[in-house]
């Protein structure tokens, strides 16, 4: 049955729901659709649609809104990490979801076929592990489409044969497994080639204390599985395969070496050498590789302030830039293609522009705007982004980002470090941002030393500063937007999530009198415990700390705040969701408990809440403490 999308009525965005655009709830909604993937024959779309009451997988004719809905995920349980397409006739859909083992939660990945035809849904599932004690705890996870094989696909899972990771040919007709090898070398994770051969592997194992990453690979078929490269985490250059060539005789490699930047690399197989620098950006680490609809890798891409995109073949680059100039004034690119790269999907957006997909078809000449990411929001002013950057107090030059509400004087300032630490801020609209903007606030937003984007020794500057020169950075941005003389001097409130709940916790003791109120989402209270529970797991954490030298372990109690409660003097609010499985909600449950006694803390723990808050309902119930909580205390 095909229904007809409801929120196309939201998409114009009625007087009345535009009214009620400055409420939380607006705000805290999903995106409505996420990663839209076209068919290779081009005549359908492939969807997240993001319900109440769950995410849905959808179905749709190109450039229309008349969808079919294929499968329904339970809410709060499922996340879709993913969505393929294998030929024109089957989906390929990777989920996960939270389990818990050894005192904490950890997410287990499974896939599912959807023939698109019929709307018949299968658990991808080789039915001998079954039996195997620890299969409530398996995960399947997606190696290659074969594009010259549509029926089957290439999966990767654990099998007690091997006692490792090993890769099968799954018929999507019958479900059969096949194995393309034996795993005798107990590889992690495995890449196949253009034509489907599985030639690549990723092996990580700790010794000595450190943990080697070997890149494996074969020639063909009938060879066994031979090392190509090993390094040592944290040392040395990096090393990432991320392709082959049409002979499978060379890699594509995202290293460091020589530029201090992740840049693209053509790596010589047979002569084991690097042989030609394909792409570098002078300031700007490579972020990842651009694929077809095929799953071949087809490009790079990197941020400055938003995505830029770079092809090996000039066609590609041209359409990039021809859908650029269908939409002046916005930040756009192709997300997904037809095989015969006639039919396109280009994302558009901007700081203070919600995000929008638009469809293209080149032999109709037809162009025209498809579905708004957050139609609720579509006509709620919005306020632009202001880059800027300084010399921090020991002159490393800084960078960030900073918004201020239109037509408010000297602002509430609300300062807001990232998650990572190893990652950054950007410049794309961030509903989180604009609804802070709508509050009346000023938000600044720090890629402090630490984050990633900006080279390898900018980065690495940050190893061993939780609490110190990453922290500071923070302070110092704080000084520079007062001293700008357009935020309010004494009226601020520092909300982080995941690594940047850990800064705003730090900061609540390091500078008590610098904040109004403090707000830690999913964030960290005691580092020695957190890097304990990583190393448990052999978890690379020694850029944080060394987790042997016990005077230093000892020492990471001076940069946490469940030691240091005393010096807190702001109100403070925390959240954490009982299913995150990248920061235990343990920190701030045990932080609550030893601080409510004589603090002004509050602790809102979400029933089933992800890292992410990753579903409508636990993001509503996020959106509105924190609403509650700013109106209290930073109006």
């Amino acid at each position: 049955m095909k229904t007809k999308l409801i929120w196309m009525l939201l998409f114009l965005c009625s007087t009345v729901q535009c009214a009620v655009a400055s409420d939380y709830a607006a705000y805290s909604k999903l995106p409505l659709i996420e990663q839209p993937q076209i068919s290779p024959d081009g005549n359908m779309i492939a969807a997240i649609l993001n319900l109440e009451d769950g995410p849905q997988i959808v179905a749709m004719p190109f450039g229309t809104v008349e969808y079919k809905a294929l499968a329904q995920l339970k809410k709060a349980r499922d996340r879709v990490d993913g969505i393929s397409w294998s030929g024109n006739k089957y989906l390929i859909i990777s989920t996960s979801y939270p389990e818990f083992l050894n005192g904490a939660y950890f997410r287990v990945s499974r896939l599912y076929a959807i023939d698109v035809t019929t709307g018949q849904t299968n658990l991808i599932d080789n039915k001998r592990f079954e039996k195997y004690k620890g299969y409530r705890y398996q995960s399947y996870v997606l190696t290659s489409v074969l594009k010259d094989e549509p029926n089957h696909i290439l999966v990767a899972t654990y099998d007690e044969k091997d006692r490792a990771y090993t890769v099968f040919k799954v018929d999507l007709q019958d479900g059969s497994f096949d194995k393309e090898l034996i795993n005798r070398y107990k590889i992690d994770w495995w890449m196949a080639d253009r034509q489907g051969l599985v030639r690549l592997g990723i092996q990580s194992e700790k010794k000595d204390k450190e943990i080697y990453r070997t890149t494996w690979y074969r020639p063909d078929a009938k060879s066994d599985m031979q090392k190509l490269y090993t390094r040592v985490l944290g040392k040395e250059h990096t090393f990432n395969v991320v392709g082959l060539d049409a002979a499978g005789t060379k890699a594509y490699v995202i290293s460091d070496r020589k530029t201090g930047r992740e840049s693209l690399w053509l790596y010589d197989i047979i002569k084991g050498e690097f042989e030609t620098l394909l792409f570098s950006h002078e300031k700007f680490d490579l972020y990842g590789t651009l694929s077809n609809s095929q799953g071949e890798m087809i490009g790079v891409y990197y941020y400055d302030d938003f995505l830029r995109t770079w092809y090996f073949d000039e066609h590609d680059a041209e359409q990039t830039k021809m859908v650029a100039n269908l939409l002046p004034g916005m930040e756009s690119t192709i997300v997904s293609q037809s095989q015969d790269k006639t039919r396109l999907l280009a994302y558009s957006v901007n700081d203070d522009k919600v995000p929008r997909y638009y469809s293209v078809d080149l032999v109709s000449k037809k162009a025209g705007l498809w579905l708004s990411q957050y139609p609720q929001l579509a006509k709620a002013p919005m306020a632009k982004v202001e880059n800027y950057q300084f010399k921090a107090s020991d002159g490393t030059l800084i960078s960030g980002y900073l918004t201020l509400p239109q037509d408010v004087q000297n602002p509430p300032l609300i300062v807001h470090p990232h998650g990572g630490p190893h990652s950054r801020d950007m410049k794309y609209f961030n509903p989180e941002v604009q609804y802070f903007i709508s509050k009346g606030y000023a938000v600044l937003q720090v890629n402090f030393r630490g984050s990633e984007g900006f080279g390898s020794d900018f980065e690495s500057s940050g190893y061993f500063q939780w609490g110190k020169r990453m922290q500071q950075d923070v302070y110092d941005a704080m000084d520079w937007a007062v001293t700008s003389g357009r935020v309010a001097k004494d009226k601020a409130c520092i909300v982080g999530g995941s690594y940047g709940g850990y800064v705003a916790l730090t900061a609540a003791f390091q500078q008590p009198n610098r904040f109004e109120c403090v707000i830690s989402v999913a964030g960290i209270s005691d580092l020695r415990e957190m890097v304990v529970d990583e190393a448990r797991q052999d978890s690379y954490i020694s850029n944080i700390v060394d987790a042997d030298d016990s005077a230093a372990m000892k020492a990471l109690d001076l940069v946490s705040a469940t030691y240091n409660i005393d010096k807190i003097t702001a109100p403070i609010l925390l959240i954490h969701g009982t299913k995150d499985t990248q920061v235990n909600y343990e920190q701030s449950a045990d932080f609550y408990s030893k601080a409510k006694k004589n603090k002004n803390i509050k602790y809102v723990e979400i029933k089933d809440g992800t890292h992410y808050f990753d579903d409508n309902e636990s993001r509503k119930r996020y959106f509105s403490e924190m609403d509650q909580f700013l109106t209290q205390y930073l109006q």
